[in-house]
């Protein structure tokens, strides 16, 4: 009797079984294949038609929305002007097909139309923003913030409306530059790598407000640290922050405005405080050093080796900017970030 581990499976020398196994398995590579060529083919036919819609949009091309019920008319150049956003991505043409449409194949967008011609005006104006006059965000009723906010986010567009706050240190790269323009005054602001020089070049004697964005990171312990040198001083000058960049000339009677100016005068809420905290005055090519979180406002003052203080832990705003005052020309200052000793020493006891 033959031992069954050495039995053999007559099928294995069978032919007809070798040719039925190799068919199955040749149908079933087919098979594969010719689904794969399928799924290759859909995705070259997506993508030729992402392709040729794109290059048939043109930056050009007027866009009817339907915003609510509401018509609004823009170019395409206008909706794609927030870079990598989901609201650019809608309006660049590649996704024209999926977007939805009313009966008259108008884009629609479910949304507060009185909120999305706020966010196409803004869009609008940033296109043909000045850099040194950047556009203001809108300013909206209260009771329509949340919603804005929500749709803000939606469409990708926070940061664009919003730019983060300045943390250290201090990007004078990412610094843009608020002022009041008025016939006969000017400040002119001059930037390098690390640095950014103002100088009031006006023939008259008036103030000058002027404000840096973004805004500060004052909602911190950390907070925001930079540094300003008064190169030329004629008469009086204001070095501080502001809460508002809507306001006039006369900015140091803002009730956003918190810092400190010639004459002894320390400004809290737009109201003068006469030698506070023991404040003096400034010098002509005094260097300053300050330092802003969410509970005061410091000014460290290297000639004079001490420091003043302004508490704001009451005050209800998010927003802070740095801002100066100038008033005659020739009125020279310097802005900079603070090295990494400098931000040290202001935070010491």
């Amino acid at each position: 009797m033959e031992d069954d581990g050495n039995a053999k499976n007559d099928d294995d020398d069978d032919p007809s079984v070798h040719l039925e196994r190799f068919q199955q398995s040749h149908k079933k590579r087919v098979r594969k294949m010719e689904e794969e060529k399928d799924k290759l083919q859909n995705e070259i036919e997506t993508m030729n038609s992402i392709v040729g819609s794109a290059a048939a949009s043109n930056d050009d091309d007027i866009i009817e929305i339907n915003a609510g019920g509401k018509i609004i008319s823009a170019l395409r150049s206008t909706l794609t002007v927030a870079p990598d956003t989901m609201f650019t991505y809608m309006f660049s043409g590649r996704w024209e097909e999926s977007m939805k449409r009313d009966n008259n194949n108008r884009v629609f967008l479910d949304e507060d139309s009185e909120l999305i011609e706020m966010i196409i005006n803004f869009l609008r104006m940033k296109k043909r923003e000045d850099p040194l006059r950047p556009i203001n965000e809108p300013i909206l009723p209260v009771s329509k913030k949340e919603n804005f906010d929500s749709i803000l986010n939606y469409y990708g567009l926070t940061e664009f409306f919003y730019p983060p706050p300045v943390f250290l240190p201090l990007d004078i790269g990412k610094i843009d530059i608020v002022q009041q323009q008025l016939p006969g005054s000017l400040v002119t602001v001059t930037k390098s790598d690390n640095k950014i020089k103002f100088n009031k070049v006006t023939m008259d004697t008036s103030f000058h407000s002027v404000a840096c964005k973004p805004s500060l990171n004052a909602s911190s312990d950390e907070g925001s640290f930079w540094k300003v040198t008064i190169d030329k001083m004629p008469q009086w000058i204001l070095l501080g922050i502001i809460g508002s960049l809507g306001g006039t000339n006369t900015s140091h009677t803002n009730p956003t405005c918190y810092g400190w100016s010639i004459g002894s005068q320390v400004w809290v809420g737009g109201s003068s405080r006469s030698g506070d905290s023991g404040w003096t005055t400034f010098t002509q090519g005094e260097c300053l050093h300050f330092h802003l979180n969410s509970k005061k406002l410091t000014m460290f003052s290297v000639q004079k080796n001490k420091k003043f203080v302004i508490n704001i832990a009451t005050i209800p705003l998010r927003e802070y900017y740095i801002h100066f005052n100038l008033y005659s020309i020739g009125t020279t200052i310097s802005l900079e970030p603070l090295g990494e000793e400098e931000r040290e020493r202001i935070l010491e006891n």
